[in-house]
């Protein structure tokens, strides 16, 4: 590597570090400071440095299950050196890293150095980067998988490209089928091109494209880059040897055997079925007002739209903000395109073409086979936003290039870029759960097998801070079983009407018949003005909760005398029901009420 571009490279991933470690600081300091998706998918992981913790748990078997085996044995390996919940902050920030790098080196085929550390300032200033990094979870591997993925492609790397595919097939199952897919056709186009120029046929198509798209032959003839899209030359197409495609298809078979193992093995879905469309009709939690917007499915144009909106400048600071420097952006990409300086290796232009008909093409495999390949977004979403990144930095790269030197475009742009990147993406995908946390340090003094209902968003938060299992939580209320979903729609229901009930016994039979040691009652679901607008939960939950709470005069857990707390914080009463809790009821009243 040439020194400027090692210096380039170190710049743009010091910056990338800087932009991570600023915005992301409070989850790397503060322990109740994680991303959303942590609450579900990581907060048993503690269970490995406390066996007791989460012992027959339905949620947790669950949550276990869906998690692929690469990002566990990741946390595996990490756990008796650092808390899983710290260690998601730790692994986000080495995966926000590594993209940056690979997104410099793909920079680097779209043009020149400084188009590529424009690439990495624009990845760090679109919060969809950032937002889908920090969780630390199994979706925190697309961006690094898939621009690793396109990267080698590019360079014909075969090899290279099929480990990505490797390690997609047990860190991120639909990144793993988008690459395996753009691998096929890539594969089929270059063996495709190597039989269709033994044959006349296509010898003379290709004449009629030189012709009749490029100019007849008084005209010139067309540019070598640009016929590359239609009749790769023998040379470039030779990147690779045999041995290369041999290699790759080991490593793609062998991936394709491990995600077999994971998804179509015996016991891969103990917990059902997946749902089908039949399944979702006339069911409000599919919906819009329900846990997903799944049916009726959005249109596409809503999906691209939705894509863009994800990526709208500066929307945090306000609405005309936003608009104003979309409005800015646009303008720059239309006097870029206007100048006709966006040229580019047609070899990548090439690559991302077979992405992007891949993305189309599982997009579309995705709603008709709803569920069977997950949320459908999820194929463009990504491709999308890469292409719109690297066409993004070619546009700006071509636009300054008249207005500004190179010597002030880097590094003194660009560290402004990076400046507003920083600020831009501050605290972007990670929530502060430390208002509760009394509540957490309180359940932390209790049996680690105790079981505890509340409010299901309040339970994401008791499952994972105070490590105590919880009988319905929010994030884990997953509509894509039916077994499962069965289970936990029944247990919303019945913990809900006895949350809202007026009659005290209907609350200890409840309690009785789950197992509930603990109850967790927060004020202000109880305030009529909230009731009364509902909002209190998804659909059908919502209604539900309007028509029972419309027909009591009063609310038994707000009953001090019947249900006296035990702990009182943050607007937040625990109760004790079960005979167990009655037995730690005096060790618990030595602790003095939080007022």
């Amino acid at each position: 590597m040439e020194t400027s571009r090692r210096i380039k490279l170190i710049y743009v991933l010091v910056g990338a570090t800087a932009v991570y470690m600023f915005s992301q600081w409070d989850a790397l300091t503060n322990p109740y400071v994680v991303g959303d998706d942590v609450r579900q998918q990581i907060y048993w992981m503690q269970k490995w440095s406390d066996p007791e913790l989460f012992t027959n748990d339905y949620l947790t078997e669950y949550a276990m299950n869906y998690v692929p085996s690469g990002v566990k044995a990741i946390y595996a390996a990490t756990h008796s050196i650092v808390n899983p919940l710290r260690f998601s902050g730790i692994l986000s920030g080495i995966l926000f890293v590594i993209t940056a790098g690979f997104i410099f080196s793909l920079g680097l085929r779209v043009g020149d150095e400084i188009t590529a550390v424009l690439t990495v300032c624009f990845y760090c200033l679109l919060g969809h980067f950032m937002e889908n990094i920090t969780t630390g979870v199994s979706r925190s591997f697309a961006y690094p998988l898939l621009i690793s993925y396109v990267f080698f492609l590019s360079g014909k790397n075969l090899t290279g490209a099929a480990a990505v595919i490797l390690m997609a097939s047990v860190l991120n199952p639909y990144i793993f089928i988008l690459c395996l897919t753009t691998q096929a056709l890539f594969l089929l186009h270059h063996y495709w091109l190597t039989v269709s120029s033994r044959f006349s046929f296509f010898i003379r198509l290709k004449n009629v494209i030189r012709t009749k798209f490029f100019g007849t032959e008084g005209l010139g003839s067309p540019p070598d880059s640009a016929l590359a899209l239609v009749e790769p030359q023998c040379e470039k197409r030779d990147h690779f040897t045999n041995l290369d495609a041999v290699i790759s298809f080991l490593f793609t078979g062998g991936a394709c055997l491990l995600f077999a193992s994971q998804y179509f093995g015996v016991n891969t879905t103990p917990f059902g079925s997946l749902v089908t469309v039949g399944d979702m009709i006339g069911h409000a939690e599919y919906s819009a007002l329900g846990r997903y917007e799944i049916f009726p499915q959005p249109s596409f144009l809503d999906e691209i739209v939705r894509v863009w909106f994800f990526d709208l400048p500066f929307r945090n600071w306000g609405t005309v903000t936003a608009w104003f420097f979309a409005i800015v952006g646009m303008a720059i990409i239309f006097y870029a395109i206007v100048r006709k300086k966006l040229l580019m290796d047609f070899s990548i232009i090439r690559t991302l073409g077979y992405l992007l008909l891949s993305s189309f093409l599982l997009y579309v495999a995705a709603r008709v086979l709803l569920f069977r390949l997950f949320v459908p977004s999820r194929y463009i979403e990504f491709s999308f936003n890469i292409f719109f990144c690297l066409f993004l930095a070619k546009c700006f790269r071509a636009a300054m290039s008249n207005w500004i030197s190179d010597r002030a475009m880097f590094p003194l742009l660009t560290t402004l870029i990076f400046i507003l990147g920083g600020g831009l993406v501050y605290q972007v995908g990670i929530y502060d759960y430390s208002n509760y946390a009394r509540i957490y340090r309180f359940f932390e003094n209790t049996p680690k097998n105790v079981l505890i209902a509340g409010h299901p968003e309040v339970m994401d938060d008791v499952l994972t801070f105070a490590r105590r299992k919880a009988f319905v939580t929010y994030k884990l209320s997953h509509t894509w079983y039916m077994s499962y979903w069965k289970v936990m729609k029944q247990r919303t229901f019945d913990f809900f009407r006895a949350y809202y009930s007026g009659i005290p016994a209907e609350i200890y039979s409840f309690c009785k018949k789950n197992g509930i040691d603990y109850m967790v009652v927060r004020d202000s679901d109880f305030y009529n003005a909230r009731l009364t607008k509902g909002g209190l939960y998804f659909e059908p939950f919502d209604s539900f909760i309007r028509s029972i709470a419309s027909s009591q005069p009063n609310f038994a857990l707000l009953d001090r005398g019947t249900f006296p707390p035990i702990f009182e914080a943050d607007g937040i009463r625990v109760i004790k029901v079960s005979e167990e809790g009655k037995k730690d009821e005096l060790v618990n009243r030595m602790e003095p009420l939080a007022k």
